[in-house]
Order: structure tokens, then sequence, then C-alpha cells
């Protein structure tokens, strides 16, 4: 792939031509040689205008940029002036996780970020970076230097902000996009909306209560409605009056009772299948309220539809086990593409829409592809020996990972424009619950009930190779990283969460343990990487902050071959 085809509008900004001058030998080091630049043999490279060696740099990685940092005193000072490092950190992940990263940052007004900054970041670099809000590599030098002073950090110092109880079983907690909300949906029919005010403190903002108990409830991506789903397969959607409460202000019509419901990417239009044999797509109205904008009629209950990421592909999947792939026509009508027979599951498209992951059976998952005129072919077919429990495509379309009851997590990989190959098995001493990529998609998490979590990451030659073993005293759950894939916090029935993160030169250090006194059932990060949201048997759901440890208590690693573990 060209990188200048990938890359944001901060790439294409023009840079002074000024030739460089070497006024004495430099050193340094590169790939482990010592390097010595001299001016009377200068390298044809540096008599390049900065322009152009700008451009050329934009082809190397993030960790080559880092090594060509090292070689000279003058590359140095040009990676630095150029933000090269910075970009070349950002332009590792894919573009709608760039998007993402880009909207939270945006979504913070200037004291706002400052209060974001102040747990890792002192008064100096503060300063230092607010001042370049208006540069147009802003958004990059801030995620970067967020990352990276979170990431120098050998431990952290964990401060609870708030407890959200409940009478029963809390079943889901979700950030909103900018992190500044948590929603909760529980067994004792409440959801309960918590939000940070001015000063870092959370406080409870709404609690309503409902007739039934509350399966799920998520925020839209652009935070401005609640979506929250009941047992009795009604739904209801929430927005925030000026008063601050929450309420049923929009509403959707002709839908009693769905079998699936989902926002699309971007929290504009709301899909829903329905057992009346429809597929209904809601766009967001002028008022609030919610415009039924296309019907989709199928001859038997339909139980789960799913829409592409750019909205032009749909996904139906009915109940006698069929498939239907739409494609959305210019006009705005769908247009049946194929039919894919036997399908227990639709799990989801690809990001860039060209793929689509189904079970067609409770221990084998289908990848179908789709081709250059439209219709959708199976390019493989990952079987296990027991039921699955997960499968994700990675972030940039090019992995697949799948996770099962067999103690088995199965990576396979895009080779080409339509071959996808087995690139590793992932083996466990117990039932895998979870795996899941980084956002860079460099690496792959996996929980395990034989009491690890295992961190595995993609090597040059397209293997995967395991770097850290996370041990627990009991079942682990889940594992997710962060936002910026440089940390994963895992969930345990021993009533622990850890929290461990990557280090420069790639291992993984024990940063941190959260404490439950009841068993933990998930933990995951906001997508700021400030905080930890944990839910735990004990009716509750914490919000954890992450700071700065003043005081520097060593987390322990050990080589993958050995145990991983955390000393606090």
């Amino acid at each position: 792939m060209n990188p200048l085809n990938n890359h944001s509008s901060d790439d294409a900004s023009p840079l002074p031509t000024k030739q460089p001058r070497m006024e004495e030998a430099a050193t340094g080091d590169c790939a482990g040689r010592d390097v010595i630049v001299y001016h009377q043999n200068q390298s044809p490279f540096l008599c390049l205008p900065d322009e152009t060696k700008s451009i050329i740099i934009r082809y190397l990685g993030f960790r080559e940029i880092t090594r060509l940092a090292k070689v000279c005193r003058y590359l140095r000072d040009f990676v630095k002036n150029d933000k090269a490092m910075e970009r070349a950190w950002y332009r590792r992940f894919p573009s709608p996780h760039q998007y993402q990263l880009q909207a939270m940052i945006t979504t913070k007004d200037t004291q706002q970020l400052c209060d974001w900054l102040k747990p890792f970041a002192n008064k100096d670099t503060i300063e230092s970076l607010l001042k370049q809000q208006q540069s147009t590599f802003f958004h990059p030098q801030l995620l970067f230097t967020n990352s990276k002073l979170m990431s120098q950090c050998k431990t952290f110092k964990l401060t609870k902000k708030a407890e959200i109880t409940h009478n029963f079983g809390v079943n889901t907690a979700s950030f909103s996009a900018d992190s500044r909300r948590v929603v909760t949906a529980s067994l004792d029919r409440a959801l309960k909306i918590y939000e940070q005010e001015s000063g870092g403190n959370w406080a409870e903002k709404d609690t309503i209560i409902h007739s039934r108990s509350v399966r799920s409830a998520s925020f839209s991506s652009d935070g401005c409605y609640v979506l929250a789903t009941f047992y009795d397969k009604t739904f209801n959607i929430y927005s925030q009056s000026d008063n601050g409460t929450w309420g049923v202000k929009a509403t959707v019509p002709h839908v009693p009772k769905v079998n699936s419901v989902t926002f699309s990417i971007d929290g504009s239009r709301l899909v829903t299948a329905n057992p009346d044999h429809t597929v209904k797509i809601f766009a967001e109205g002028d008022n609030g309220s919610w415009e039924l904008e296309d019907t989709i009629y199928h001859t038997c209950p339909v139980a789960n539809a799913k829409l592409s990421v750019d909205e032009s592909l749909l996904a139906i999947r009915d109940e006698r086990l069929t498939v239907k792939i739409y494609d959305k026509r210019v006009n705005g009508s769908w247009m049946e593409k194929a039919t894919i027979r036997n399908q227990s599951k639709i799990v989801h498209f690809s990001a860039d829409s060209c793929h689509l992951l189904t079970f067609n059976s409770p221990r084998a998952a289908s990848i179908y592809d789709q081709q250059a005129d439209g219709s959708w072919r199976k390019a493989a077919t990952i079987d296990h020996d027991d039921s699955l429990t997960a499968a994700t495509f990675s972030a940039d379309s090019c992995h697949v990972v799948t996770a099962s009851w067999d103690g088995k997590v199965k990576i396979y990989s895009l080779k080409g424009a339509s071959s996808w190959q087995e690139k590793a098995c992932i083996s466990h001493n117990g039932e895998v619950t979870s795996a899941t990529f980084s956002a860079d998609c460099q690496h792959v998490v996996t929980a395990s009930y034989d009491k690890t979590a295992k961190i595995s990451g993609l090597q040059t030659d397209g293997s995967w190779l395991e770097e850290a073993c996370i041990t627990h005293g009991h079942r682990v759950f889940t594992a997710t990283f962060s936002a910026d894939g440089c940390h994963v916090v895992t969930a345990s029935l021993d009533g622990t969460a850890k929290i461990c993160g990557q280090r420069a030169d790639g291992s993984w250090l024990g940063k941190a343990t959260i404490q439950h006194e009841e068993p933990i059932n998930s933990a995951h990060f906001s997508p700021d990487d400030r905080y930890v949201v944990t839910i735990s048997n004990d009716f509750s759901a914490r919000i954890t902050e992450l700071r700065k440890d003043d005081v520097d208590r060593r987390g322990v690693i050990y080589p993958p071959s050995q145990v991983w573990c955390i000393l606090l």
C-alpha cells in the first residue's frame, strides 16, 4: 500500500526547504550498528529539500523513524520539527480509528483537555501542547504525547471516582465516545447515567426505573442518545433534556418488539430486525424523533441485521438460517446481491465493507468476500472442536480471530486479494472466553478459564508470537486493549482486574490491580484511556481513574516461556 494514499491531510502540509549544514560529525545507532555521519562525505539524502525528505520519511514506520532520529543531531531535530514520530505513530491506526481518536479530542474544550492531561503531564508540557491547538499536527501530537507519558509510567495510581450500585446484577456498563458519561443496565430494572463534572468528579445524573429488567444500554456515537434493550424484546431510546435529565424523548414508531436493534457507526441511523418479517431503517429527524427511512420485507421473522461501516451494505439473517446481503443503490433503495444459506449468525462486516463474517454452525465461522461484480464468495471457513465464543475482524480488515470453548484461538490473515490463510493457533488449557485485536492490529489478547490472558504480537513474517501471559487466581472472563493499543485490562473470577502496558522495548509490564470483593465480570478502558469501568458480582459498576504513581512500585515481567505476573 502506498502510505501517501492512506494519510490524513496533515501529511500534505508544505515544509521549509532550507538545506542542512553538518557542522560536526554526529554519532548514533541504527538497527544495533554504530553510525557516524561525516560532513565531508555527506549523504545525498541530507542534500534533498526538506519537503522531499519529509515525504520520504513518511514511507517509514514508527520504529524506523525512531531509529532514524538517533543517527545524527540534524535528523533528530528534523524528525522533531516535522512531527514525523507523532504522525508515524498516528498512522499505525486504520482511518476509522483515527477518526474516533480525533473525535474524542475535539469534543473536549481547553479546560477539559487540561484536566485530561494533568494526571500524567507537568504544567510546562500541558501549556506547550495547548499552545499548538491551531496546528495541523495538534491531534497526533496530543494523542502521541499522552500515550507516551502513560506508557512510561511503571505503575499507575488508582483513584475510585464512582461506585454505581444496583439491587441486582449489572449486565452492561458503557462509556460515551467522549469518555465523560457512563450508562449501566441492570436486572433490577434500573438504567443509571453518571457524568463527569468540572474538576474531575463523577456524579449520578439520572436513574430511570422500568417495569422490566434492562438487558443492555449504550450511547450513540455522538453521545446524544442512549439505546436500552429489554428481555421482552422491546427497546427505548433516551435523550437528554435541557435540565440534564434523561427520558424517552425520541420515539421509534411501528416497532413494538424486535429481535435485534443497533445504531449505525455514526449514530445517525437505527436498524431493527423484527418478528413481523421486516427490517426497518430509521433516520434521525430534525426534532429528535426517528423517522422510518426504509423497510425490507422477508418471508419469515428476521433474527438480526447488520449495516456495513459505510452504510452501503446490509446483511440480514432470518429464522430459516438464510443470510441475504443487500447493496444500496444511488437512489437509496436496497437491492439483493447474494443469498447465503445455513448460517446461524451474522457477526459483522469488516471496516472496509469488503468482507463479512458469519457463523455457519456453532463450531465454525465463515469469511465471505465481495467480488468485483458485487457478488459474494465464501473465502474461508474456520473450524473449531467446540462452540465459538468470539469472532472479529481487525480494524484494518486484514485479519480475523476466533475463540472457542475448545481452548483454541485461530488467526486468519488476508493474503493477496482473495485468499485467507491460517497464521496462528494460540492454545490455552481451558475454555477461551474472549479474543480481541489492538486498534493498531499488531496484537491480540485472549482470555481463558485456565486463569490466564495471553498477549500475542504480529511478526514481520506474518506469524504471531506470544509476548506475555497474565496470570490470575481463577478464571479470566475478559481481556481488552486501551484505545491506543498500549495497555491491556483483564477481568477475573478472583475479584481482580489487572492492568499491564507495553514498554518501548516491546515487553509488557504489570502496572496496577483493581480489586473487588466479588468476581469481576468485565473490565474495559474509556475511549480516552483515562478510566477503567469494572462490573462486579457485588451488583455494582466502578469507575476507576488512572494516574501517574509518585512511588515507583515495580511490575515484574518474565519471558513468555515463564509465568508472567504482577507484583504490587
